[in-house]
């Protein structure tokens, strides 16, 4: 928790390249993996950024510890490595962020979107 009583989120942000023209592969692989991190502990949401000109995909997700995310992490990076092994000369990489919510938890989705 926050000193002011604000409880903190922590995310994970991967970003892997494929290259040019591979939209619909990242589409698939961001599905494969946004179901298997729904089902994993401390899930709170994830938001995809892609930016086809380079062929960068980019998968943020919530957690609601840093252990979780750090969990996560450890189930979900070496099946992405693997997946992404004969795909692209690239290796994805891999950050942790503790969240800063402005809201006042009033939700992740909250600081995302006007409503």
């Amino acid at each position: 928790m926050f000193k002011s009583g604000v409880r903190k989120l922590y995310a994970r942000l991967v970003v892997f390249t494929l290259g040019d023209g591979k939209r619909l592969l990242a589409e698939k692989i961001t599905k494969e993996f946004d179901k298997v991190s729904r089902t994993l502990r401390g899930f709170r949401g994830n938001v995809y950024f892609f930016d086809d000109r380079v062929g960068e995909y980019r998968a943020l997700n919530y957690w609601d510890t840093k252990s979780d995310a750090e969990d996560a992490n450890e189930v979900m990076f070496p099946k992405l490595e693997n997946e992404l092994s004969n795909i692209s000369e690239k290796k994805p990489v891999v950050k942790m962020f503790e969240v800063y919510d402005p809201a006042d938890s009033q939700g992740v989705m909250f600081s995302h979107m006007k409503i």
